[in-house]
């Protein structure tokens, strides 16, 4: 999927791994900003013309996502309202939570710590069931 996404454009990973662009602006002192460090979404009367392709970017890699995926994903995913939250949700299913994770890989180490060579098993077997 990853691959397909950079083959549409490369600027659509963005969306994806960070989230979709928010039009801002410097924030004035009325709004609470010191040294206009700060900065505060643009209202849509404001956006300018790039920032309207930036925001469509997102809606564009949310199309790529959608299309890519089976029935049963869709189903899991179609209330995603970013393409960043669509790709999150996709990790989840097909990977699993940081503990899920975590929990295979301790059952793959201790299979593997328990791996060992049964009586009348040649080499190759042991390798194919390895």
């Amino acid at each position: 999927m990853h691959l397909h996404i950079l083959s549409q454009e490369e600027r659509y990973i963005d969306c994806i791994e960070k989230g979709p662009h928010v039009p801002c602006r410097p924030a004035t002192y009325v709004e609470g900003a010191v040294g206009n460090k700060k900065k505060v979404p643009k209202p849509k009367s404001e956006w300018t013309d790039e920032d309207i392709e930036q925001v469509h970017k997102d809606k564009k890699a949310m199309n790529i996502l959608f299309n890519g995926l089976d029935g049963d994903m869709f189903d899991s995913v179609i209330n995603c309202n970013t393409a960043k939250e669509i790709w999150d949700q996709i990790q989840v299913l097909c990977e699993g939570t940081e503990q899920v994770i975590e929990n295979q890989m301790q059952l793959l180490i201790q299979k593997y710590e328990s791996f060992h060579f049964e009586d009348g098993e040649s080499l190759s077997d042991i390798f194919s069931r390895f």
